[in-house]
């Protein structure tokens, strides 16, 4: 029986981190609980995440200062030369790393979570800077052979990735100009991931008051009050309009303030 080609095509989703960068695409697939795979690349570098029902449940990649032994050696979990056998013995085969270290009683389940959530979010908010590459998301269940599933908060992983951003220009710029109102979608906000300042900042957001104004009268510094209001944009929570004939302007970086220019 021949199978139906239309039936056996990966259903999958292909985006610009130029364009759409990636805590946006985190935060989509979070907000719809979708399984899948996520393969980033820019350049050399190339990582993989792993998502079930709105959450990260494992991430890898070859890059040396993101790979597993990396953050067992970092938290003192295992000498280098303990890492590096075990690594040899991952040659030719198809077993992870964690697998390895399991078996041979070298680490502990709880370690191994740890330094493996460390991973993840080095993984991820390292790629949160990257300015051009792309993301490919293949929808579906996925059991690579993961040694422990971590089970973290896509929505938590965003938010504290995008306060540790430097990219803040390019995240502002989804907002649209300066002159851009900011208006809330009534999504509620979640209670654990924001602050009391981050919350009056949200209670700022009226649907009238322009994007720049926002930013420099918020309770954080203005870098900061951008970061916050991109992370309510990534999450649903408040929606951008462009004022009826108000011509766009892009944002850009003057003394590690926000300015625009033509």
């Amino acid at each position: 029986m021949v199978g139906n080609p239309e039936m056996e095509k990966k259903f999958e989703y292909r985006g610009d981190l130029g364009v759409t960068p990636l805590p946006g695409i985190l935060a989509t697939i979070g907000r719809y609980r979708v399984p899948g795979m996520l393969e980033l690349s820019s350049g050399t570098r190339a990582r993989c995440v792993y998502f079930d029902g709105g959450t990260v449940i494992f991430a890898s990649s070859a890059e040396p200062e993101v790979r597993l032994g990396t953050f067992l050696i970092r938290q003192g979990a295992l000498p280098e030369d303990a890492v590096s056998s075990a690594e040899e013995r991952l040659a030719g085969d198809s077993v992870r790393l964690g697998q390895v270290l399991l078996r041979l009683e070298l680490v502990d389940r709880p370690t191994l979570k740890a330094a493996m959530a460390d991973q993840v979010r080095a993984i991820l908010w390292g790629a949160f800077e990257w300015d051009r590459g792309e993301a490919v998301f293949e929808i579906g269940p996925r059991h690579d052979g993961h040694a422990v599933r971590l089970d973290l908060s896509i929505a938590q992983l965003t938010v504290e990735g995008v306060r540790r951003t430097q990219s803040v220009r390019r995240f502002v710029d989804r907002l649209g100009s300066g002159q851009s109102v900011l208006e809330r979608t009534g999504t509620p906000a979640p209670a654990d991931l924001f602050g009391a300042e981050e919350a009056r900042l949200l209670d700022l957001v009226d649907g009238r008051t322009p994007l720049k104004v926002l930013c420099q009268s918020g309770p954080g510094s203005e870098k900061e009050n951008a970061r916050t209001l991109y992370a309510f944009f990534c999450l649903d929570l408040v929606r951008s309009r462009e004022p009826a004939g108000v011509r766009k302007l892009q944002w850009k970086t003057d003394g590690g303030a926000l300015a625009q220019g033509e």
